[in-house]
């Protein structure tokens, strides 16, 4: 079940890429950012669906675009919550986004298999704020159907993925049980001593 979850989460990383411009008619935003998706996503699945690659080179290219879609800042902070984040120096949260991002990029890229056939249906996006749009989407693997929800805000760089859920799985809540756990058992340092680790 992990490893199938970790398959997921790879998909749902590299679907899309939302480097997006900021758009001015706020109505719009809801029909902006699912054209963009729809259009980065045709180009990941040539991609992963492409036979004449090794999985290797796909990687490789995968690791290239994965960036710019996600806000590792805002990321960092909600998987450390106020309590931690609020007490860490400038360079430790340098650090810790440093390492958080090496970590996502390890986890849901190097460590899973990419073969295989993927298909992907979006439905209509869901406003939840002014800043905030949840984009619910289907991916089919293997004739089996999997929920996936894209968790996108507006920040000044553009909209950008701080979220996914797959089947109710979120990558924020995960980590934040993981790293509240260690915290609350030792210090900041055991934490950094264990991403370096695992990186």
């Amino acid at each position: 079940m992990i490893k199938k979850t970790f398959l997921l989460l790879l998909f749902s990383l590299i679907a899309i890429n939302l480097c997006f411009a900021n758009t001015d008619n706020k109505s719009n935003d809801k029909a902006y950012v699912k054209s963009i998706i729809k259009e980065k996503t045709d180009k990941a699945l040539q991609l992963i669906n492409n036979d004449n690659l090794t999985e290797q080179e796909k990687k490789d290219k995968i690791f290239q675009i994965i960036g710019p879609s996600f806000d590792f800042n805002i990321m960092s902070k909600l998987v450390l919550g106020k309590k931690y984040w609020s007490k860490l120096s400038k360079e430790e949260k340098e650090r810790f986004i440093k390492l958080f991002e090496k970590k996502i990029k390890i986890v849901y890229l190097d460590r899973v298999s990419i073969s295989g056939k993927l298909n992907v249906k979006y439905k209509e996006p869901v406003q939840k704020n002014k800043k905030i749009i949840y984009i619910p989407a289907t991916f089919t693997i293997k004739d089996k159907n999997y929920s996936v929800l894209f968790k996108v805000w507006k920040s000044k760089k553009g909209w950008k993925i701080y979220d996914i859920e797959v089947e109710g799985i979120s990558i924020i809540r995960t980590y934040k049980s993981q790293f509240h756990d260690i915290l609350s058992k030792g210090s900041m340092d055991s934490l950094f001593k264990k991403l370096e680790s695992s990186n």
